[in-house]
């Protein structure tokens, strides 16, 4: 699927947050709550909240109905498809991406849609942050430093947490549908080809960050999460591969 602009017609509105969701009753709920007060911080700009249902079997739905956002379905479980299937329901000028384990504060939400409206900026993200370390150095610690350090310098965005205008997102193609994972590095660059051809500026929010479970963390080793992230660093052929990157889609059952 190639996204193009010519999804949903109706009102538009200034903005749209669109979450992709598999099965978040654990954490959507604080989300979503984060989002409703960020937007009452800005009540001059009009927003929707868009969960795309990758066939959940939880109460993830029911929730997300509960604070009133638009449920979209998609049945294929690649996290590229399902946010571009959100991006193709969304009405807003400016496309915000969040995942339903992640807390925005309203803050960083405010600098994001600022910086779309009133200063020229095309593009960007936000620093990242764990919830909780679990006490794990290396991966509590040193990766999401790294990766912010890798995010500045630069100028990439995590998939928890991209801001765009809506143009600039149907300009360049969306999240590829050929990768199971890294998808938001592949966007962050078009994104940034993009805002570059028009003049527009790139910006990564350094404070305050997005705030996004450390679930992993409970379900896997430091060795698991480093091998996690070497197709990531030298070997992305692999993002290409469903079975390669199993890793970022499997869930311990408990879960």
């Amino acid at each position: 699927m190639i996204p193009s602009d010519q999804g949903v017609q109706g009102t538009r509105c200034d903005y749209s947050v669109v979450i992709p969701a598999y099965n978040e009753e654990k954490y959507i709920a604080q989300t979503l709550e984060a989002l409703r007060q960020a937007q009452k911080a800005m009540p001059t700009l009009s927003g929707e909240c868009i969960v795309v249902d990758n066939q959940c079997t939880d109460r993830t739905v029911e929730i997300a109905k509960e604070f009133g956002c638009r449920v979209v379905s998609e049945p294929v479980h690649q996290i590229a498809r399902v946010r571009n299937t959100g991006a193709h329901a969304s009405r807003g000028s400016y496309l915000i991406f969040v995942d339903a384990d992640t807390v925005v504060a309203p803050a960083t939400l405010k600098k994001a849609l600022v910086a779309l409206q009133e200063k020229g900026v095309g593009c960007g993200g936000a620093k990242l942050g764990f919830d909780q370390n679990h006490g794990r150095w290396f991966s509590g610690v040193l990766l999401p430093a790294i990766w912010n350090l890798i995010s500045q310098t630069f100028r990439l965005f995590a998939g928890s947490f991209i801001f765009c205008r809506r143009d600039l997102f149907f300009l360049s193609g969306g999240f590829p549908e050929t990768h199971f994972a890294g998808e938001e590095i592949v966007l962050s660059r078009k994104l940034k080809k993009q805002s570059a051809q028009k003049g527009l500026g790139v910006l990564v929010i350094s404070s305050p960050p997005v705030v996004s479970s450390a679930r992993k963390l409970e379900w896997y080793s430091d060795w698991a999460i480093f091998k996690m992230i070497l197709p990531l660093l030298g070997l992305p052929f692999f993002l290409r591969s469903q079975k390669a990157c199993r890793f970022w889609y499997r869930r311990p059952s408990k879960d």
